[in-house]
Protein backbone atom coordinates (compact mmCIF):
# COMPACT_ATOMS: atom_id res chain seq x y z
CA UNK A 1 0.00 0.00 0.00
CA UNK A 2 0.99 3.18 -1.05
CA UNK A 3 -0.21 6.74 0.70
CA UNK A 4 0.36 10.00 -0.54
CA UNK A 5 -0.77 13.58 0.83
CA UNK A 6 -2.32 15.89 -2.00
CA UNK A 7 -3.00 18.77 0.51
CA UNK A 8 -5.61 20.06 3.11
CA UNK A 9 -7.76 16.67 3.66
CA UNK A 10 -7.07 15.11 0.49
CA UNK A 11 -4.87 11.91 0.18
CA UNK A 12 -4.09 9.22 -2.14
CA UNK A 13 -4.38 5.09 -1.43
CA UNK A 14 -2.91 2.97 -4.01
CA UNK A 15 -3.45 -0.84 -3.35
CA UNK A 16 -2.95 -4.21 -4.59
CA UNK A 17 -4.04 -7.39 -3.33
CA UNK A 18 -4.71 -10.21 -5.00
CA UNK A 19 -3.68 -9.05 -8.45
CA UNK A 20 -6.34 -6.43 -8.23
CA UNK A 21 -5.56 -2.57 -8.02
CA UNK A 22 -7.44 -0.08 -6.61
CA UNK A 23 -6.77 3.66 -6.28
CA UNK A 24 -9.08 5.55 -3.54
CA UNK A 25 -9.00 9.60 -3.34
CA UNK A 26 -10.43 11.74 -0.33
CA UNK A 27 -11.95 15.40 -0.26
CA UNK A 28 -10.69 17.46 -3.78
CA UNK A 29 -10.23 21.17 -2.71
CA UNK A 30 -10.42 23.88 -4.66
CA UNK A 31 -7.25 25.70 -6.43
CA UNK A 32 -5.22 28.15 -5.14
CA UNK A 33 -1.82 29.77 -5.72
CA UNK A 34 -0.22 27.68 -2.80
CA UNK A 35 -1.51 24.53 -3.25
CA UNK A 36 -2.94 22.85 -6.46
CA UNK A 37 -4.62 19.58 -6.91
CA UNK A 38 -2.08 17.29 -8.78
CA UNK A 39 -3.05 15.65 -11.81
CA UNK A 40 -2.84 12.21 -10.72
CA UNK A 41 -3.56 8.94 -11.65
CA UNK A 42 -7.79 8.21 -12.24
CA UNK A 43 -9.13 7.30 -9.03
CA UNK A 44 -11.22 4.17 -8.95
CA UNK A 45 -12.85 5.50 -5.58
CA UNK A 46 -13.48 9.22 -4.20
CA UNK A 47 -14.57 9.62 -0.57
CA UNK A 48 -16.02 12.85 0.57
CA UNK A 49 -16.01 13.68 4.25
CA UNK A 50 -19.19 15.32 3.78
CA UNK A 51 -22.39 14.74 1.88
CA UNK A 52 -22.85 18.26 0.89
CA UNK A 53 -20.59 17.82 -2.56
CA UNK A 54 -20.51 21.54 -3.09
CA UNK A 55 -18.03 21.30 -0.57
CA UNK A 56 -15.55 19.62 -2.58
CA UNK A 57 -13.25 20.46 -6.20
CA UNK A 58 -14.76 17.37 -7.15
CA UNK A 59 -14.66 18.95 -11.11
CA UNK A 60 -10.83 18.51 -10.49
CA UNK A 61 -11.29 14.90 -10.10
CA UNK A 62 -10.16 12.87 -13.58
CA UNK A 63 -12.06 10.04 -14.81
CA UNK A 64 -15.43 8.46 -13.34
CA UNK A 65 -14.60 7.21 -10.03
CA UNK A 66 -16.95 5.50 -7.62
CA UNK A 67 -18.35 8.36 -5.60
CA UNK A 68 -19.00 7.62 -1.72
CA UNK A 69 -20.39 10.16 0.50
CA UNK A 70 -22.95 8.65 2.17
CA UNK A 71 -22.56 6.04 5.03
CA UNK A 72 -22.93 2.20 4.57
CA UNK A 73 -20.73 -0.42 3.62
CA UNK A 74 -19.02 -0.89 0.20
CA UNK A 75 -16.57 -2.97 -1.38
CA UNK A 76 -14.76 -1.53 -4.68
CA UNK A 77 -11.23 -3.18 -6.18
CA UNK A 78 -10.88 -5.78 -3.01
CA UNK A 79 -11.16 -2.33 -0.48
CA UNK A 80 -13.81 -2.73 1.83
CA UNK A 81 -14.78 0.96 2.91
CA UNK A 82 -17.62 1.54 5.52
CA UNK A 83 -18.96 5.35 5.67
CA UNK A 84 -19.91 5.85 9.39
CA UNK A 85 -21.84 8.40 10.77
CA UNK A 86 -24.06 9.73 13.55
CA UNK A 87 -26.75 11.78 12.38
CA UNK A 88 -27.59 12.36 16.34
CA UNK A 89 -24.62 14.49 16.14
CA UNK A 90 -24.83 16.99 13.97
CA UNK A 91 -28.78 17.58 13.96
CA UNK A 92 -30.11 19.98 11.44
CA UNK A 93 -26.31 20.31 9.68
CA UNK A 94 -24.78 18.84 6.59
CA UNK A 95 -23.31 15.96 7.87
CA UNK A 96 -19.72 14.23 8.25
CA UNK A 97 -18.85 11.14 7.14
CA UNK A 98 -15.73 9.29 8.64
CA UNK A 99 -14.48 6.15 6.56
CA UNK A 100 -12.68 2.68 8.21
CA UNK A 101 -11.24 1.20 4.73
CA UNK A 102 -10.01 -2.04 4.91
CA UNK A 103 -6.98 -3.15 2.46
CA UNK A 104 -4.07 -5.95 2.36
CA UNK A 105 -4.97 -7.40 6.10
CA UNK A 106 -4.50 -3.38 7.85
CA UNK A 107 -7.23 -1.11 9.08
CA UNK A 108 -7.24 2.65 8.54
CA UNK A 109 -9.56 5.42 9.60
CA UNK A 110 -10.17 9.01 7.45
CA UNK A 111 -11.36 11.39 9.98
CA UNK A 112 -11.19 14.23 7.33
CA UNK A 113 -14.12 16.63 8.20
CA UNK A 114 -14.87 16.68 11.84
CA UNK A 115 -14.31 19.34 14.53
CA UNK A 116 -15.66 17.73 17.16
CA UNK A 117 -15.43 15.22 20.22
CA UNK A 118 -15.93 11.30 17.77
CA UNK A 119 -19.19 10.06 19.51
CA UNK A 120 -19.44 6.07 21.06
CA UNK A 121 -20.92 5.29 17.81
CA UNK A 122 -18.66 6.26 15.88
CA UNK A 123 -15.59 5.02 17.59
CA UNK A 124 -17.66 1.63 17.80
CA UNK A 125 -18.53 1.88 13.98
CA UNK A 126 -14.16 2.49 13.54
CA UNK A 127 -13.14 -0.12 15.64
CA UNK A 128 -9.40 -1.76 16.16
CA UNK A 129 -7.44 1.23 13.70
CA UNK A 130 -3.98 0.27 12.55
CA UNK A 131 -3.12 3.37 10.18
CA UNK A 132 -5.35 6.51 11.61
CA UNK A 133 -5.37 9.48 8.90
CA UNK A 134 -6.13 13.07 11.37
CA UNK A 135 -6.65 16.81 10.47
CA UNK A 136 -4.38 18.19 13.16
CA UNK A 137 -3.92 21.75 11.95
CA UNK A 138 -7.63 23.40 13.11
CA UNK A 139 -9.79 25.87 11.34
CA UNK A 140 -12.63 23.85 10.61
CA UNK A 141 -10.97 20.49 11.56
CA UNK A 142 -9.44 18.90 14.61
CA UNK A 143 -6.99 20.91 15.71
CA UNK A 144 -3.54 19.57 17.79
CA UNK A 145 -4.95 20.12 21.34
CA UNK A 146 -8.53 17.72 19.87
CA UNK A 147 -6.05 15.54 17.67
CA UNK A 148 -3.98 14.60 20.51
CA UNK A 149 -7.32 12.58 22.09
CA UNK A 150 -8.54 11.35 19.30
CA UNK A 151 -5.73 9.87 19.23
CA UNK A 152 -5.96 8.18 22.73
CA UNK A 153 -9.55 6.99 21.74
CA UNK A 154 -8.64 4.96 18.82
CA UNK A 155 -5.02 4.38 19.74
CA UNK A 156 -3.73 3.22 16.35
CA UNK A 157 -0.60 2.24 15.52
CA UNK A 158 0.62 5.12 12.84
CA UNK A 159 -1.03 8.29 12.94
CA UNK A 160 -0.89 10.47 9.40
CA UNK A 161 -1.34 13.67 10.12
CA UNK A 162 -3.46 16.32 7.35
CA UNK A 163 -4.67 19.28 7.13
CA UNK A 164 -1.93 21.40 8.47
CA UNK A 165 -0.37 24.45 7.38
CA UNK A 166 2.33 24.72 4.30
CA UNK A 167 4.00 27.72 2.92
CA UNK A 168 1.55 30.20 0.94
CA UNK A 169 -1.86 28.35 1.98
CA UNK A 170 -4.82 30.98 2.39
CA UNK A 171 -6.23 29.23 5.52
CA UNK A 172 -4.64 30.15 8.87
CA UNK A 173 -3.65 26.81 10.12
CA UNK A 174 -1.77 25.01 12.83
CA UNK A 175 2.12 23.34 11.82
CA UNK A 176 2.54 20.05 12.00
CA UNK A 177 5.94 20.77 14.34
CA UNK A 178 3.09 22.39 16.46
CA UNK A 179 1.04 19.27 16.68
CA UNK A 180 4.03 16.88 17.08
CA UNK A 181 4.59 19.51 20.16
CA UNK A 182 1.31 19.16 21.45
CA UNK A 183 2.07 15.20 21.96
CA UNK A 184 5.22 15.70 24.31
CA UNK A 185 6.89 12.11 22.71
CA UNK A 186 6.23 12.42 19.04
CA UNK A 187 8.04 9.25 17.36
CA UNK A 188 8.37 11.26 13.98
CA UNK A 189 9.16 10.69 10.35
CA UNK A 190 8.75 12.60 7.27
CA UNK A 191 8.63 10.31 4.23
CA UNK A 192 7.62 11.51 0.42
CA UNK A 193 5.32 9.02 0.52
CA UNK A 194 4.37 6.13 2.87
CA UNK A 195 4.70 2.58 1.39
CA UNK A 196 3.78 0.27 3.98
CA UNK A 197 2.40 -3.67 4.46
CA UNK A 198 1.05 -5.25 7.54
CA UNK A 199 4.26 -6.38 8.38
CA UNK A 200 5.96 -2.97 8.86
CA UNK A 201 3.45 -1.66 11.10
CA UNK A 202 5.00 -0.76 14.39
CA UNK A 203 4.64 -3.25 17.04
CA UNK A 204 4.98 -0.84 19.81
CA UNK A 205 4.91 2.63 20.72
CA UNK A 206 2.23 4.95 18.04
CA UNK A 207 4.58 6.31 14.75
CA UNK A 208 3.79 10.31 13.18
CA UNK A 209 4.32 9.48 9.59
CA UNK A 210 4.29 12.93 8.48
CA UNK A 211 4.12 12.65 4.81
CA UNK A 212 5.36 15.69 2.63
CA UNK A 213 2.74 17.05 0.18
CA UNK A 214 3.24 15.85 -3.78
Amino acid sequence: MQIYWQGYSSIRIETKQNEEACTLMTDPFQNESAMRMPRSAEPDVLLLSNQDQKLFNVDAVAGKPFTISEPGEYEVGGVFVYGVQDPEADEGKKRPIIYRLEAEDMALAFLGGLKRNLTNKEIEGLGNVDILILPVGGGDFFDAKAASKIMSQIEPRIVIPIHYHISGIKTKLGTVDQFCESLGVCKREDVNKLKISKKDLPADDMHIMVVERT
